[in-house]
């Protein structure tokens, strides 16, 4: 009995650490380009993480395009509990390699 919940206890903890790792990493170009700090965008990814992986899987940026990025933030930000600063720097996130 035990081992088999060590063993879903593992695949479940595989499957956040794979997809968040599976993120990108926003650069200093990524930064420019946004006319925002590369702080802001490694914040963003983070908060993304933490904050949208303890309910659901992640979706990559490139999922979706950055209106339809906005739309299911405002939607998320009071399930998941995201003050108005954290929501704009995980917008700023997700618009950078957002579906073009």
């Amino acid at each position: 009995m035990y081992f088999k919940l060590f063993i879903s206890a593992t695949i479940i903890c595989l499957a956040f650490s794979s997809c968040s790792s599976s993120l990108y990493t926003p650069n200093e170009t990524d930064a420019q380009l946004e006319n925002t700090s590369l702080d802001t965008l490694l914040a963003g990814k983070k908060l993304y993480a933490n904050k949208c992986s303890s309910c659901h899987n992640l979706y990559l940026p490139t999922k979706y395009t950055y209106s339809e990025w906005q739309d299911i933030m405002i939607k998320m930000q009071k399930l998941a509990k995201i003050d108005d600063n954290h929501k704009l720097i995980i917008t700023k996130y997700l618009k950078v390699k957002s579906k073009k």
